[in-house]
């Protein structure tokens, strides 16, 4: 027997749907942005180090501005850093910035 959802608690199949097809948009811009799957080794290490930051975020429940005290960047920037936008960084700046946040950082390059 399948459970009905609660009025309130959860949105209902008809919201469910909208939020699914605005999320799979192409031309959706907000959001969490995902890595393509041709992406360089150097936008592949730059998004490996936004989500070292987002989980030191959630693992700590920081809020964005505590996160950004922490790194010595502003708010927005740290928005930024938890959606993935990685072309808005150079990969120093967000190694700089990880190393804030975890002392003893270490970046090992491996060659395939």
């Amino acid at each position: 027997m399948k459970k009905s959802r609660t009025r309130g608690k959860f949105p209902d199949d008809a919201t469910l749907e909208r939020v699914r097809d605005k999320l799979s948009d192409p031309n959706y811009s907000g959001g969490n942005i995902a890595l393509p799957a041709d992406a360089s080794e150097i936008d592949r290490a730059k998004y490996q180090l936004c989500q070292l930051i987002a989980r030191y975020q959630r693992e700590h429940g920081l809020l964005q501005k505590d996160v950004a005290g922490r790194i010595g960047a502003d708010a927005s920037r740290v928005s930024d850093i938890l959606r993935g936008k990685i072309e808005r960084f150079t990969l120093d700046r967000l190694i700089a910035y990880a190393e804030k946040l975890h002392t003893g950082l270490k970046i090992k390059i491996i060659a395939a």
